[in-house]
This record gives C-alpha cells, sequence and structure tokens, in this order.
C-alpha cells in the first residue's frame, strides 16, 4: 500500500507558500527553514504530516503496509494528528515529529525533529516519514537538499536509519502506484554537547520526466526502528534544517577546465566558491590570445544567477618576471556570459571593450560558443544554505 490511498486534497495555502507553479527568478520550488516556528505551538506547522509504513521482515524490503491521518475517512482529525510532540502528549495523540526551537541550547537555529510513532511497537522493521506532498508541475532535474545534526539525546543510537527521500505516485488514475523512489541515509556528525554539535550537508538529486506532470511528489525523511533488534522510537530521531526544492542551478560542481573542442587552443579555468561574505561568487580566467598570436589571459569575477552568470573580465600589463610589481596596470577586456544547461555543457558568449579592440585586436564578438568541461572539481552540486 502506496501511503495514503485517499481523495486527495493538496492544501491551496500551501501550494501558494511553496511557489509550485511558476518560478521566479532563483526561488525555490519549496523551503523551510522553521524560523517562523515556536516552541508550544499546536503543530509542526507548514502541512508536513505523516505515514507509517510496516514491513514483514527486519530490513525494511518489500512491500509494506500502511496507515495515515486520512484512512480513517475522517479528515477532521487530521491536524491534531500532525502535531508537535511538545504539545501532544495530553491527551495521547499520535505525533511522529517535532520542533526543536532552538536545537541544542541555540548551539543551533530552530529544527525539525523527526523520530519514530512511539504507540506503534513494530516486532518487525517500522517506518515512519514525515513529508511534504505536492502536485507535480514543474517538471526536469531536481535537487532535494537539506541540514542534518544528531539529535540530543543520542539517536540514532541502536542501528536505526535515518534518511531523506523523493517518491512520486501515480494520483492520475487513483492508484498511486510508486513511478519514483530515490532516497539516501542521512549522516548527522555526532556529538555531545552544544560545543561540538554540527550540522552535515545532504542532498538528493532526481529527474521528473514531462510524463509525471499532474502526478503526486513527496519529499522529506524517514526513520526505520525494529524493535527485535534492540532499536527504540526513543533512540531514532534526527534533526533536519533548510529543507529546500529546487530545479537546479549553478553550484560549486560547476568548477573546473572548460573549452571547445574545435577550439582547443584556448580555453577556461571557472571556479564557483563563495566570496568572504558568504555570498556565490564565479571566478574565471580565460586563456586566449591576440590578433598577433601572442598568448594572452583575462581574469573576473561574476555572481551566479539560476544557470547563468555574466563575467565582467580583466587583464592586467606592466609586471615583469622577476619583479612582479605590486601595482600592474589594470586593462577593461570586455564582459562574458557563460550559460550552464548541466555540470558538463555551457556556452560562451563574448562583447569586447574598447581596449580589447585596441590593445589585442578583440574586434570580432562571440556568440553561444559551445563549452564542455574537460576536467571537474570535486565539490558539491550546488550552494548550501547556511545554519
Amino acid at each position: 500500500m502506496n501511503f495514503s490511498v485517499r481523495s486527495l486534497v493538496i492544501c491551496s495555502a500551501f501550494t501558494a507558500l511553496a511557489g509550485f507553479s511558476t518560478l521566479v527568478g532563483a526561488d525555490p520550488l519549496f523551503f523551510d527553514n522553521f524560523e517562523d516556528r515556536v516552541a508550544d505551538q499546536a503543530t509542526v506547522g507548514n502541512d508536513w504530516t505523516w505515514y507509517d509504513q510496516t514491513f514483514e521482515d527486519a530490513t525494511c524490503t518489500g512491500e509494506p503496509t500502511g496507515y495515515g491521518p486520512w484512512d480513517d475517512g475522517d479528515g477532521s482529525d487530521y491536524v491534531a494528528e500532525n502535531r508537535n510532540f511538545f504539545t501532544a502528549g495530553a491527551d495521547e495523540s499520535y505525533f511522529r515529529a517535532g520542533l526543536e526551537v532552538p536545537a541544542w541550547d541555540g548551539a543551533l537555529s530552530n529544527m525539525l525533529r523527526v523520530y519514530g510513532n512511539q504507540y506503534n511497537p513494530a516486532t518487525t522493521c517500522k517506518r515512519v516519514l514525515i513529508f511534504q506532498e505536492m502536485t507535480i508541475v514543474e517538471t526536469g532535474p531536481m535537487v532535494f537538499s537539506f541540514n542534518v545534526a544528531q539529535d540530543r539525546y543520542g539517536a540514532p543510537a541502536n542501528g536505526e536509519v535515518t534518511a531523506a527521500f523523493v517518491k512520486v505516485l501515480r494520483q492520475s488514475d487513483q492508484s498511486y502506484e510508486t513511478v519514483l523512489f530515490q532516497d539516501v541515509e542521512t549522516t548527522p556528525p555526532s556529538a555531545t554537547s552544544p560545543e561540538d554539535v554540527a550540522t552535515a550537508f545532504q542532498y538528493i538529486e532526481f529527474e521528473i520526466p514531462a510524463e509525471f506532470a499532474g502526478e503526486l511528489l513527496q519529499f522529506g525523511f524517514y526513520n526505520d526502528v525494529t524493535e527485535d533488534l534492540g532499536q527504540s522510537w526513543g533512540t531514532s530521531a534526527a534533526l533536519y534544517d533548510n529543507v529546500k526544492l529546487e530545479m537546479p542551478v549553478i553550484g560549486p560542481a560547476h568548477s573546473g577546465s572548460w573549452y571547445n573542442a574545435g577550439q582547443s587552443g584556448h580555453g577556461f579555468s571557472i571556479e564557483f566558491g563563495r566570496a568572504p561574505n558568504g555570498t556565490p561568487l564565479a571566478v574565471v580566467y580565460w586563456y586566449t590570445f591576440d590578433s598577433m598570436g601572442n598568448p594572452m589571459f583575462m581574469v573576473g569575477t561574476g555572481t551566479p544567477d539560476e544557470n547563468r552568470v555574466e563575467i565582467s573580465f580583466g587583464s592586467f600589463d606592466g609586471m615583469i618576471y622577476g619583479d612582479f610589481s605590486p601595482s600592474p596596470t589594470r586593462y577593461e577586456a570586455g564582459t562574458a556570459v557563460f550559460e550552464f544547461s548541466d555540470r558538463d555543457n555551457a556556452t560562451f558568449s563574448y562583447t569586447p571593450s574598447a581596449d580589447s579592440v585596441t590593445r589585442w585586436g578583440h574586434a570580432t564578438p562571440i556568440e553561444n560558443l559551445p563549452l564542455v568541461k574537460l576536467f571537474g572539481i570535486p565539490a558539491d552540486g550546488f550552494y548550501e544554505m547556511s545554519q
């Protein structure tokens, strides 16, 4: 049984919050950093929901049975069954997640605590899922990313599994068949006190084909607990923050050596990182030639914007080898635009400056020259949200 087989109701307020219908600039499809929460509010908020799955063995493999907040046919208890754990205990309402506001005595900011269903001991593997869901409008490559930290109370302590997942269910024919599932085990850094707690940045990259438009996308976190192995909901938690779903944009993994195979005499070294103030920054070196065939290089910087970056190039004169004058003359060397279709393919356009024309004979603009990445630098696929 796939999550909750029910009459699908997507909260219009949530859809608007997620911005799922239209991308504006680099806005994510969904983002939650929990900073608008308070510790004693009634629910986790922002339409986080849950589902329980029970497997026949101890390894959470095979086809599970499941139960969710809509399976009893009474939609009125939906809110009550998604309570924040700080406020749900008085009447023994179900709760499987809660808010840490702030986490670790303020060493971390507000975070989502995901653990197990304490009212349902499992003799086989029990999976508790805490997630968002939305009807698919945008298709193509996507990234689900987050920060994860160890729970303050020592979890996971006995081999419990904490993980993130993305899933697509076929809602168009009411079968809710799983047509895509990807997950990654979350690995928070170990910590024993607020002084040594830290977060790890993790993500799942996945592809939504065009034929999945209109189906149901779910993304979030789960915990696997098998009490026969000495595991417990009390030692199965992890903390999550900066939860984001987005179409992929430029990131550090686009860094590397780039060139056009038909023009292999020149090329680019492109580096994506952060400026000292923390903002994303691109640094580009263009190794090229003047109109007389003399080698030269240009260097420039720019701010990544979705899948493109505009670079203002400069080149220098007056520095003698062995002397290395600290005040060489910088000449404006034109502007360039790099547009990336993915981490390994881009186009390059160049508009010469007056200095480019008079000093180096660069009188001809370049338009949409295809580039491929010859050599990459191992790095995260995109810019991490800061904790």
